[in-house]
């Protein structure tokens, strides 16, 4: 859990609005950060508001429950508010809105600096989608690799146009060294709208919390639409993006470390195209004739879909 005072707090709050008003982009896609820093990596970012509810004199993430206290600004959105409106309760650590055919998008560190002068943490752990199964001591766990809310990163994806998107992961060893490679992406069609407590703990992509499960952090208005276990810098995660629409992207390392261990910055590439991959990939038509979603792997990629 990470301390931050009150004070702090409010000077981070005008220092990210000044840094969205001076900075701009030429590019036409726009990346979008929480301005929520922690001071241990191991602890759980992407906290929307922070409060002091128990009179300490420091507001924090948790306090918050993701609906009080004060609400944290973003960098690259109007007046550095939440991206798209977004009202729930569940951490969220980055946005992307993309415009026209072709559209290109990179979130990172390194993006946030350049574009507004603020290092975002985008960072997630090795076993945050799923991890080993193996406790502390290198001993089989009960429910075996499972993931864990604590360290996977959630964003936000929406394109003016319908079109193909593409995502692929990769480690920066920035943090550590030797890093994890792999990482594990699920897809949901809708944002979180549940402004309910909201707890950073728990598990999920076990046997109690499928693969395929909507709203599996307790969140309203997830509809899971795909996921694969293998992404990285080669192997792309693909699905159709219907215009106006918005995604959430839940994202973490796989079968590297357990929750608390091996976390490490990452860099995600976004790219689009109208027309699908060819040769065309593996897909399942959703949702009848308001959705089709088409998940696309290549090569020795594992392909999963919901039903």
């Amino acid at each position: 859990m990470t301390n931050t005072t009150l004070a702090k707090a409010i000077s981070t709050l005008i220092a990210g609005t000044a840094l969205v008003c001076t900075s701009g982009s030429a590019a036409a896609s726009t990346t979008m950060y929480n301005t929520f820093t922690t001071t241990a990596k191991s602890a759980t970012d992407g906290w929307t508001r922070i409060a002091d509810s128990n009179g300490d004199g420091y507001g924090t993430g948790p306090e918050s429950k993701g609906n009080s206290g004060l609400i944290l600004p973003w960098a690259g959105t109007t007046g550095n508010k939440l991206p798209f409106d977004y009202t729930g309760s569940s951490h969220l650590n980055w946005a992307v809105q993309l415009s026209g055919e072709g559209d290109t998008a990179q979130i990172s560190g390194a993006d946030s600096m350049a574009r507004y002068g603020f290092d975002a943490e985008i960072d997630t752990g090795g076993g945050a989608w799923r991890d080993t199964g193996l406790d502390g001591n290198g001993n089989p766990t009960a429910t075996g690799p499972t993931g864990w809310k604590h360290q996977t990163d959630i964003g936000l994806i929406s394109s003016d146009v319908t079109q193909w998107v593409t995502i692929n992961l990769t480690a920066l060893s920035q943090l550590q060294s030797p890093t994890y490679s792999q990482f594990g992406v699920t897809v949901f069609e809708g944002m979180d709208t549940n402004t309910g407590d909201y707890v950073h703990h728990g598990s999920w992509n076990n046997a109690s919390k499928p693969y395929t499960l909507d709203n599996p952090f307790g969140t309203t208005g997830l509809t899971n639409i795909g996921y694969s276990d293998n992404v990285d810098a080669v192997a792309g995660f693909t699905f159709l993006a219907q215009a106006g629409q918005i995604y959430t992207i839940y994202l973490g390392g796989v079968d590297f470390s357990r929750w608390n261990a091996g976390v490490d910055n990452y860099r995600m590439d976004i790219t689009t195209a109208l027309t699908a991959p060819v040769p065309l990939p593996a897909a399942a038509w959703l949702f009848g004739s308001a959705f089709a979603g088409l998940l696309g792997f290549s090569g020795r990629k594992k392909v999963r879909l919901s039903a």
